[in-house]
């Protein structure tokens, strides 16, 4: 095998060496290209949102929606059982969490779309009871219970910790 010379390196030793390791580093760059690359235009970023739910409220730890991955982690702070779903463009029905016992916790991932999307308490009567909101994704967040009808631009911060709806 002929090793072609490298300025700076004599003996062949020298030259298989430095040969071998341009391989290595060749071989090292492309595998942690590979690692570290995802599909073209898709995002990894997945955003965490607390829904506190008290007996008959839920309140979120965010104000504003864009589209993208979230994870909405559901407390139940109140006395009675509860769960947590949503609907929505793109969402199907098992967009809901388990039934969440008092002082107990439950994580639901959806990616959500531009629209308008109903939080709520699918215990039955919870909703009727105050435990449902919406949130639209995109340009604004409606703030209050379903049919409030204030709405916030994504610019506007929250206060005091968050949104309570």
């Amino acid at each position: 095998m002929t090793v072609p010379s490298a300025p700076g390196i004599r003996s062949r030793t020298g030259r298989l060496v430095l040969l071998a390791l341009t391989a290595l580093a060749a071989t090292g760059s492309i595998a942690v290209a590979a690692m570290t690359a995802g599909p073209a235009g898709a995002s990894t970023k997945t955003t965490t949102v607390t829904a506190t739910e008290t007996d008959f409220h839920i309140a979120l730890s965010k104000k504003t929606f864009s589209p993208g991955k979230y994870t909405f982690v559901a407390k139940n702070k109140g006395q009675t059982t509860h769960a947590l779903q949503l609907t929505g463009p793109g969402l199907s029905s098992s967009a809901t969490t388990k039934n969440i016992s008092p002082g107990q916790s439950a994580k639901l991932t959806v990616t959500l779309k531009k629209g308008t999307y109903d939080v709520f308490c699918p215990v039955p009567g919870h909703k009727a009871l105050g435990m449902n909101l919406n949130i639209k994704v995109g340009t604004s967040v409606t703030v209050g219970g379903a049919g409030a009808g204030t709405t916030t631009s994504t610019n506007s911060s929250a206060g005091g910790g968050g949104a309570a709806f």
